[in-house]
């Protein structure tokens, strides 16, 4: 019997794998034909399919796109049959493992034509993953020596909890529906919101993470446990296991809760004394892991010796005791609060996910603490002052974080009070972005990597004064690229009193003078004339006698320049110096990185653009960074991302603030065909609308939701908020 080929292409139609003929020519994959198992299995109809696998990488997960291309530059090699798998996603937005067996058929000229058979081992690869991850979990099990093991399926929301030791007889709890019927009753009214808000944070993310609470799940009563919990990611790339072990800590507890009782605390305020904040502070040091995050806070009240003098210790006692309701609404859970002095305050904030967690809760404070009195004709504003220490970057015990934090704090009054300080910011955030990049486990979720444009834009809001902040922005972007000196100056307009300079120890030039700084203005004016645009500058590349004369009175050999414009007119220059015979050259991407660094210092220095605009909403913003969706901050011209929350940089860190949206968020090269921005009325400054969406660097479907943060016909700001609906899209 002998097929025509009419059945034999239904036959080829039929079959469950896909068959592909591509040609590729310049970089350029066509496909030539496709049958209908290949549709089926991506999802599609053959009319969206054809267009979208013209563009095949846009259906490839990012993070496989390597695999990919080097299999297409391996099958061009002509040595055989090459074999790979990755991820693409479906047309109902599910993710699929495929096995591709891929051939040279022929060649003619720069013309290949390529075949390939496609296989779904989806199921293949969820059993692979599971089988890891159950290896994982017996071994995170394994170590649980004593106490009692957890093991929680997000997906059946179940909850085992069993002995962990063979001779305890106490047999094992199973409990259903374990979130969805949460039985309150089973933890402490007390620890209730703090335990249900970490195991939230298990599941959103690949974390491990510490806790103390009471509980009746074994004893009649509420006795104290220890859970120490990790949360795991199944294949399909969300959170599907919680475990670790519950160990009983009640008499260590009742001692340590003894010792509160026993250590006298303010009578005025409630909070724990100088002497009982200290030891407090001590023990939870010394318990503390060196992967852990803490800061110790010092708050001190500003003109409050006014207060007391003029109006009467009874109303500074009330000043003091609505500082204290102040701080203990901020602090709950395990954060400790005292009272260390007339006015000052302690906080020690435990277990942090990230500095800037820090930096968001002195900025609650500062708000918090604000209160205006009038006396006699004159206005009394009690406002406060913070210092912040960070473990274990500025000490491991009490004493080191303190007087840092004391020295912080210090420079918080000096730069006008009503502020707050990191100790040494800058330093502290590279030294803490090295330790993540060098230590980070993206299967523990302990840390996200941090862009430097995120530590810039981090410093630059941190610090109300203009100087103080260019300077540490400065230092971080001279320590990223190991130059020795950065510096802005310009003209008279503008808008800093004097040059911002930070020097690597060696390469300081002492105090500057009047004259010099008046030929650092004349030398970034004259290189304007040549160097319009950000630029590497070599001192054998000079012609003009001046300015070779310049790079070698101060010993430069290289130099990054940055003019800063307005309206077309020169006003100053931002500038990195290399002192050292060294080639100063940058890769592509770095040369990107820089510039949008070198924008991001323009605006602030001007005050224009972004960095304007956001100073305005820096409280929404700090709101926007806990909540727990992905927000985004587009301007609506330009689609450049101008914010995005902590949320967003945990799912994709590739995506960095700058970047175009379509780019970044949906991997395209131009506009999305239905932008959620260009649904918004221009006319209206309320208007608001949703869409369902799928979001390629997060590879989750979400339902979005875009509106005007700041309304305006040119470079309005629009924010999108989206939640992850995957499970609901894909059920």
């Amino acid at each position: 019997m002998s097929l025509s080929i009419k059945e034999f292409e239904s036959m080829i139609d039929n079959m469950i794998v896909g068959i592909c003929f591509f040609e590729y020519e310049n970089g350029k994959l066509t496909p030539l034909y496709v049958n209908e198992g290949m549709f089926r299995m991506l999802g599609y109809s053959r009319t969206q399919g054809m267009k979208l696998l013209d563009r095949l990488e846009m259906l490839i997960i990012p993070e496989d796109l390597d695999i990919f291309r080097q299999g297409i530059d391996d099958i061009l090699k002509d040595d055989g049959a090459v074999e790979a798998d990755f991820r693409t996603v479906t047309g109902s937005g599910g993710l699929r493992w495929l096995h591709v067996r891929g051939n040279l058929y022929s060649r003619e000229g720069s013309k290949y034509s390529i075949e390939a058979i496609v296989e779904d081992i989806t199921e293949r690869k969820s059993v692979e993953e599971e089988l890891r991850q159950q290896a994982e979990r017996l071994h995170i099990l394994s170590e649980a020596e004593g106490g009692r093991i957890i093991d929680y399926n997000a997906k059946t929301d179940v909850m085992v909890i069993r002995s962990s030791n063979e001779y305890d007889l106490s047999g094992e709890q199973i409990r259903r529906k374990y979130m969805e019927d949460f039985d309150e009753s089973l933890v402490h009214e007390e620890d209730l919101e703090y335990y249900r808000s970490v195991f939230r944070g298990l599941l959103i993310s690949p974390k491990h993470e510490t806790l103390e609470f009471r509980t009746k799940l074994f004893d009649a009563d509420y006795t104290w446990y220890q859970a120490n919990l990790t949360s795991l990611l199944g294949p399909e790339g969300y959170v599907t296991r919680i475990v670790g072990r519950l160990i009983n800590i009640h008499e260590k507890k009742l001692k340590e809760l003894d010792l509160l009782l026993r250590a006298e605390k303010d009578a005025l305020t409630g909070l724990y004394n100088k002497g009982a904040v200290m030891q407090l502070i001590q023990n939870s040091l010394e318990d503390s892991k060196t992967d852990a995050l803490h800061a110790l806070m010092i708050v001190d009240l500003d003109n409050f010796k006014e207060v007391n003098d003029l109006m009467g210790h009874a109303q500074g006692d009330q000043v003091l005791a609505d500082t204290a309701d102040a701080l203990n609404e901020i602090f709950k859970g395990g954060d400790i609060v005292g009272r260390i002095g007339g006015d000052e305050f302690v906080v020690f904030m435990r277990n942090l996910n990230a500095i800037s967690n820090a930096d968001i809760l002195a900025g609650k404070v500062v708000g918090s603490v604000d209160y205006m009195f009038d006396h006699e004709e004159k206005q009394i504003h009690v406002t406060c002052s913070v210092g912040v220490a960070i473990f274990p970057y500025h000490g491991t015990d009490y004493a080191d974080l303190f007087n840092k934090a004391d020295k912080a704090l210090y420079t918080a009054k000096a730069n006008g009070k009503s502020g707050y300080r990191i100790y040494d910011a800058a330093t502290t955030m590279v030294y803490h972005a090295t330790r993540k990049n060098t230590e980070y486990n993206p299967e523990k979720g302990m840390e996200m990597n941090r862009s430097i444009e995120d530590q810039v834009m981090q410093v630059l809001f941190e610090d109300k004064v203009m100087e103080s902040a260019l300077k540490s922005a400065i230092e971080l972007i001279a320590d990223k690229y190991q130059f020795h000196r950065g510096y802005v100056c310009g003209t008279d307009t503008l808008p800093i009193s004097h040059t911002v300079q930070f020097s690597v120890a060696g390469y300081e030039n002492g105090r500057e003078t009047a004259e010099q700084y008046e030929l650092k203005k004349v030398v970034s004016e004259i290189l304007y004339g040549s160097f319009r645009n950000v630029s590497i500058i070599h001192s054998y590349d000079l012609n003009a006698p001046e300015m070779t004369e310049y790079f070698q009175s101060e010993g430069i050999k290289s130099m990054l320049y940055y003019p800063i414009t307005a309206q077309d007119e020169f006003r100053g220059a931002i500038i990195f110096e290399n002192h050292e015979d060294v080639q100063l050259e940058f890769s592509k991407n770095q040369m990107e990185e820089i510039r949008s660094l070198m924008r991001i210092l323009e605006a602030h220095i001007m005050q224009i653009g972004i960095m304007d605009r956001l100073q305005d909403f820096v409280t929404q913003i700090a709101i926007f960074d806990n909540l727990d969706s992905y927000v985004y901050v587009v301007n609506a011209d330009t689609y450049e991302l101008s914010f995005i929350n902590t949320k967003v940089l945990a799912g994709s860190p590739g995506v960095k603030i700058g970047r175009k949206c379509y780019e970044a968020l949906q991997n395209r090269d131009t506009p999305c065909d239905n932008c959620i921005m260009k649904r918004l009325d221009m006319e209206d400054p309320h208007s608001r609308c949703t869409a369902e969406l799928f979001n390629y660097s997060l590879r989750c479907w979400t339902r979005s939701s875009a509106s005007w943060l700041e309304y305006k016909k040119e470079n309005g700001l629009v924010l999108i908020n989206s939640i992850d609906i995957s499970e609901y899209f894909m059920g």
